[in-house]
């Protein structure tokens, strides 16, 4: 059986465990005693600095969206147009909602949001490296949970309790030195832009000629207006394929073709009689008329039915008249 050797820690773990040896060397620093105002003055100079005393009672009894709009207005944020805006003011909502679940006074949470307004802009203006922030924010918890000195210097948060300032440094902790990297990226580094675009084809209806389009209830069919209206075109390939063997075939001589008819045909109109010859000319131009009529037929009763559904639009029934009454009584 192979010994099994001790389990190595991960550098992550060995630094939160340094955190967590300096932050509970921090909060257990001795000091000689000073006056009470001088120790309540050191003791709260960090509460009410950005957020005034009305401002965070109001914000306790705030929903989150509600937080969200008052931090915009309050610290005069453009999360709609700035993606460091947005990304500052939902860190501070996320930071106001968990002060609000701790129970927080307002004092407490005021002193709270100092302290990661003062963090994020240690970040973002002086581009602090990673130890330097963590010692910021060390020197901050320095007098919780004893009575300030002379020779300490204190740190503005010390209306906190031991058990509260080990809550806000594991949410720090958690948070913002966490994600310091990100953090750091998103205040230093321009971002690529990305623009993204699609083509979208609308068919609109063409222009009237006349100052108003027409009514659509003159409208007709498409396949009527086909069969009847439009006039066919002949296709262009046809009349160039047409003039190209025109224009190759060699002209000839146009010469007269002589047919020779039968001696029965010689006297064929000598023959006809006026009722063959009516005959004849009614069935050429019955056949011949056909169509033209169909079309007109068709014309003519939709002309009809957009007249009567006009009148029908505008048909009212008059009321009757007191004579007609009387006479409908009598």
């Amino acid at each position: 059986m192979a010994k099994s050797g001790p389990k190595k820690e991960t550098p992550r773990k060995d630094n939160k465990k340094k955190l967590t040896k300096s932050l509970s060397s921090v909060l257990s620093v001795p000091a000689t005693s000073v006056t009470e105002d001088e120790s309540s003055k050191r003791g709260s100079a960090l509460a009410f600095c950005i957020l005034t005393k009305e401002d965070s009672e109001e914000l306790l009894g705030m929903t989150a969206d509600e937080m969200e709009s008052k931090l915009q207005a309050t610290l005069q944020l453009q999360p709609m147009t700035d993606l460091k805006d947005a990304s500052i003011l939902d860190y501070y909502v996320g930071a106001m909602y968990w002060a609000k679940q701790q129970d927080f006074t307002p004092q407490k949470l005021s002193g709270f949001f100092t302290v990661v307004h003062n963090l994020l802009n240690k970040i973002k203006d002086e581009r602090l490296p990673f130890v330097d922030c963590v010692k910021e924010f060390c020197k901050l918890l320095v007098g919780i949970g004893a009575e300030l000195g002379v020779d300490v210097e204190s740190g503005g948060i010390e209306f906190f309790s031991v058990e509260e300032a080990k809550s806000i440094s594991d949410y720090i902790n958690n948070t913002i030195l966490q994600h310091y990297k990100l953090y750091e990226f998103m205040f230093h580094f321009s971002q690529e832009e990305e623009i993204v675009s699609s083509d979208l084809s609308v068919e609109v209806p063409l222009p009237a000629t006349t100052p108003f389009p027409p009514p659509l209830d003159e409208g007709i069919s498409e396949e009527v207006f086909k069969d009847f209206l439009t006039i066919p075109t002949p296709s262009i390939s046809t009349e160039a394929t047409g003039d190209l063997k025109a224009e190759d075939e060699p002209s000839k001589p146009l010469t007269p073709v002589e047919v020779e008819l039968p001696p029965e045909a010689a006297d064929i109109f000598n023959k006809l009689t006026p009722e063959d010859v009516r005959s004849i000319v009614d069935e050429v131009s019955s056949q011949m008329l056909k169509s033209f009529q169909i079309g007109v037929e068709n014309k003519i009763r939709q002309q009809e039915n957009n007249v009567l559904a006009k009148i029908n639009k505008i048909h009212n029934v008059l009321p009757e008249t007191p004579r007609e009454e009387a006479a409908g009584v009598n």
